[in-house]
This record gives C-alpha cells, structure tokens and sequence, in this order.
C-alpha cells in the first residue's frame, strides 16, 4: 500500500483494507481481508464530505473490526473549495493525528487520516461506533441526555482552557481572524438573501431584522465568540453524538473544530439540538451543568462574562441552518431538520436577548 497515496471510493478494495489494517498491527500477515461491502454512511446532511461504510470480511478468525467508516472528500468542486478554504478537512485530520490521543474524551479509533493539502483531497478511516444510542436532532435532546453531553463537553474543553493556541489556530481557525472577517459577512448575506423568502414567515420579526442586518455587526460578533478560549468542538450536535446505557457520551465530527470560547459550543448544542419545550424551560439548569463540570476540572467560570460569549454563539450558529437551507437542492430530511434548528435558535435568542446584544 502507497501510504502516501490518498485513495477514492473505488480504491476501498479487499487489498487495500488487508494492507492498511496489516500496517497498524490490526492483521498479521497470514491474514487477509477476502471481501469488502462499501455501502452508503450517515445523514442527507452530511453534504461537505463523502462517507462509506465498509464491511469487511476476512480469510481467517481475526480480533479486527468488522465494519469501518471511511471518509473521503466531497466529489463537488463548490464544496471542495469551501473545505479548502476554511480547513475543514485540515482541521479532522490534524485532530485524529496530534490532538485525539491527548484528550481524556473517547473518541473513535483511528486507522489513517491523511490529506493531500495541494488538493484537499483526505482520507480518514474510523472504527464505526456499535451499541450505542443516538438521538435524532429532529426530536431534540431531553434534559438528562443533555446533561450528559454538556458534560462531556466540558471535559472536552477542560485540558485546552486558557492555554496559548496559537499553534493550533493555524489549523483549528480563530473566529476573529482575518479569514473570518473578510469573508464571514458576505458569506453570511449570499446565505441570508437566498433563504430569507423561505423562512419569513416562520421567523419572528426581531430575528429576521438581526439576520437583515448582520453585516453591520459581524465585527463585534466574531470578537465576542473568544476570551478565554480553548479548543471546540464547533459541531456539537445531537445528530453527532452516541450516548452509552452508562451515560458517557462520544462526540462524531471534528471538521469544525476551533479555537473560542467554550460557550460558544454549548450554545450551538443548547439552541438546536436540545427538545424545544426543554431549552425554554431548563436552558440555564443546562448552561449550570456545563460550568459545574468545569469546575471538576478546576476552571471557574464567571458566568455573567461567559452569557456574553454564549449569546454571541448564538447568533453566530445561526448561520449553520441558513445555510443549510441555502443549497440549490435540500433533501427533505435536511430541509425539515434545519428548519427545526433555525426555529429553537430563534427561541434561545429571543429568551436571553441575544438580539439586542449586537443590534
């Protein structure tokens, strides 16, 4: 195997599998991998990647794992240059190959995660996650499943909180760097102008006047997603999270990861993946979990500073179902998902004023 090489979906052969798993110590070299099934692997939503399943079968009893995930680049060039550009793909494969075996989270065992920079062009494959439950984003997260995300969140965030990231920012972007504010409040209205005629009447009026005019204020708003910061996951959703019967809880995803305020994170989770009724009631019961982790931890949050932090997340966040929404051809999973996020976040910014906060 050219462990150099970065392969597509018609390389993820039986020898290909035999020489990766023989590489990492998973196979012994009397044994191979005789066939391999590659079907299809996660949600219509999952649009900025191409993802497969591979089961393998092999010539011989073996402890190597059955069924792996393997992750490619998106085929769609449009895609390929917005991964390019903000590092996505950068971003999870530096996270799999320095970053993971740091952290005191499980995470999925990684076999290879490679990326050719000049091209984008990445490979990741993982074990897939088996006997755990997930919980779909469109029926919202209850409190204790939230409870325990936020958790694990928090040791998420723990080892990286306040320390100098510069390092990682190169990959693992800042919000408030030049990148951002030169491209984020275009970005944001193209995204905006496309999707407001299919949302206004949805939307209350404060929401759709903040996200009219956005631009004005996406200076103060990127600034005010740091301080301190620490490593996020900058994905943390219910759709990428499995929840075990023991109440640990694995996070999926790390393609957004960045460098900001750690309530930044709790926000996203909190406004759009958390039951509506929930979020209304027990948001701050929720944000309380968070810090008191932290505090496990020894990190004492000033949660007046920090609610300053988490109302710019949500406002920021808001853009990921906008922008959702803002492909020319939505499936219909993805299209009724990202509306139900663009509606509890609405909800989250109206009850904590975030609204006002950049108007």
């Amino acid at each position: 195997m050219q462990t150099d090489a970065i392969p597509t979906a018609d390389d993820l052969t039986a020898p290909w599998f035999t020489d990766l798993l023989r590489s990492t110590g998973m196979l012994d070299d009397e044994t191979s991998v005789s066939a391999v099934s590659i079907g299809p692997f996660g949600s219509d939503e999952s649009m900025m990647s191409s993802l497969h399943r591979a089961t393998l079968t092999y010539d011989r009893s073996t402890a190597a794992p059955e069924r792996l995930v393997v992750k490619l680049a998106s085929d769609n060039e449009g895609q390929l240059f917005v991964a390019g550009l903000f590092k996505f793909y950068e971003r999870e494969v530096r996270f799999y190959r320095e970053v993971a075996e740091k952290m005191t989270v499980s995470v999925p065992r990684c076999h290879l995660a490679r990326i050719d920079p000049a091209t984008q062009r990445f490979v990741l494959v993982l074990d897939e996650i088996q006997g755990r439950r997930s919980v779909d984003q469109l029926d919202g997260v209850g409190f204790d499943d939230a409870v325990a995300a936020l958790h694990e969140l928090a040791d998420f965030h723990a080892p990286h909180w306040g320390a100098d990231l510069e390092s990682e920012a190169e990959t693992f972007l800042r919000f408030d760097s030049p990148l951002f504010h030169a491209i984020i409040p275009d970005h944001f209205a193209g995204d905006w102008a496309k999707v407001r005629p299919k949302v206004i009447d949805e939307l209350p009026p404060e929401i759709v006047e903040m996200c009219d005019n956005r631009r004005s204020f996406t200076k103060q708003l990127l600034e005010a997603m740091h301080g301190p910061d620490t490593l996020c996951h900058g994905d943390f959703r219910s759709d990428n999270l499995l929840f075990a019967d023991d109440g640990a809880v694995l996070a999926l995803d790390y393609q957004l990861a960045s460098v900001a305020h750690g309530m930044t994170d709790v926000a996203y989770f909190v406004s759009q993946s958390v039951d509506e009724d929930v979020a209304a009631a027990r948001a701050d019961d929720l944000i309380g979990a968070y810090a008191e982790r932290l505090a496990s931890h020894g990190i004492d949050l000033d949660l007046e500073a920090a609610m300053d932090n988490y109302r710019a997340g949500l406002v920021f966040y808001i853009s990921i179902p906008i922008a959702l929404l803002g492909f020319d051809e939505v499936p219909d999973r993805a299209d009724r998902l990202a509306r139900t996020m663009l509606r509890r976040v609405g909800a989250e910014i109206l009850r904590t004023g975030a609204h006002r906060r950049f108007a």
